[in-house]
């Protein structure tokens, strides 16, 4: 199959270009003109740049394409960047529909996140598909762009569209910095506090997987979770420490509120520096927010590996390719975390 990937440059679109290789078939990657290339250039995939929302450009792309997977999209969760976040997810994924009307071009996959579904917010319990966005989680302009983006592509028409809801993504390839920051700062002996929360943590290799499964096996119109490990922060992080022979003991003893409460001071008075968290992630780490991934188990023939593997590859692809201090004093630079 020839399939068309947007977001190709990213974590997670990175190893969806490894997995698709592996099974076969021939990519195709739109890339921004200005992305950064220096991963996406190490595999063996074809290249076209353009923007997201030039409708005949992609048209133009997805000229002979069998199916495209549309990764591409902006992860902020701060209010002051719903216009950016608007123009990206939303009528950037407008254009890849109509785009693909166009061309001929019947399957569409979509990466969202689990953003854009509810949470019990109770330990031990897991929502499905089927669980409204809600409450504070609600006013998320993330997740509204991302749901904004999924109706979009549920509801089109001369288009097969399939929804993947990635919890928690970790892995190889994290240049971006997702939960691979963590691991660095693990590593490090440098994290900063101990989130009191519990999350579901996706393997970037399964991730990947389900997304080529996606194409021959989704259902149209449907949603599905993509899951794996329901963990507390802690016990992942303990993981991370066995793994990388870092330290799990936070920098920070202060209580988890008074952190918050910094966060939230930080990124509303412009005079401070912003947070190295913003504050609805840093309330997002405070709570219980899991997900039940037995649709796409059923459906797509889903799996997750150990976490501990999961976390064994994202160490090791930062060793490769040089994430990691020469020594343990040396400080890690990293950038603002973004939401997966």
């Amino acid at each position: 199959m020839r399939v068309l990937l947007t977001g190709a440059t990213g974590f997670v679109g990175l190893n969806i270009v490894q997995a698709l290789h592996a099974a076969g078939h021939d990519v195709l990657c739109h890339v921004r003109p200005q992305a950064r290339r220096q991963y996406l250039d190490r595999l063996p995939v074809a290249v076209v740049a353009g923007q997201l929302g030039d409708v005949p450009g992609l048209a133009a792309a997805m000229r002979g394409i069998d199916a495209v997977i549309h990764t591409a999209g902006d992860t902020s969760c701060l209010p002051c960047d719903l216009p950016r976040l608007t123009e990206t997810n939303v009528e950037g994924t407008r254009a890849v529909l109509e785009a693909a009307r166009r061309s001929g071009v019947r399957r569409v996959v979509y990466t969202s996140t689990t953003s854009t579904i509810g949470s019990t917010e109770t330990p031990g319990m897991a929502a499905d598909e089927t669980m409204p966005l809600q409450a504070w989680r609600a006013a998320s302009p993330y997740g509204r762009t991302k749901l904004a983006a999924e109706t979009l592509v549920r509801e089109a028409r001369g288009v097969e569209g399939i929804v993947l809801n990635p919890a928690e993504v970790l892995g190889a390839w994290d240049h971006t910095l997702q939960w691979g920051r963590i691991v660095l700062a693990v590593a490090s002996g440098r994290l900063p506090f101990m989130p009191p929360g519990s999350g579901t943590f996706a393997p970037a290799a399964d991730v990947a997987d389900a997304h080529v499964a996606a194409l021959t096996r989704g259902v149209p119109g449907e949603r599905y979770i993509l899951g794996g490990h329901h963990l507390t922060f802690t016990r992942l992080i303990t993981e991370m420490a066995i793994v990388t022979g870092g330290s799990a003991a936070p920098l920070s003893r202060r209580p988890y509120a008074l952190q918050r409460l910094e966060a939230q001071l930080r990124q509303w008075l412009p005079p401070l520096a912003p947070p190295a968290v913003d504050a609805y992630r840093m309330r997002v780490f405070g709570g219980h927010h899991l997900f039940d991934d037995g649709k796409a188990r059923q459906h797509l023939g889903y799996g997750a590996q150990p976490i501990r593997q999961a976390i064994e590859a994202c160490f090791a692809w930062y060793r490769e390719h040089g994430f990691l201090p020469a020594a343990p004093d040396t400080p890690i630079n990293t950038p603002q975390w973004k939401t997966a």
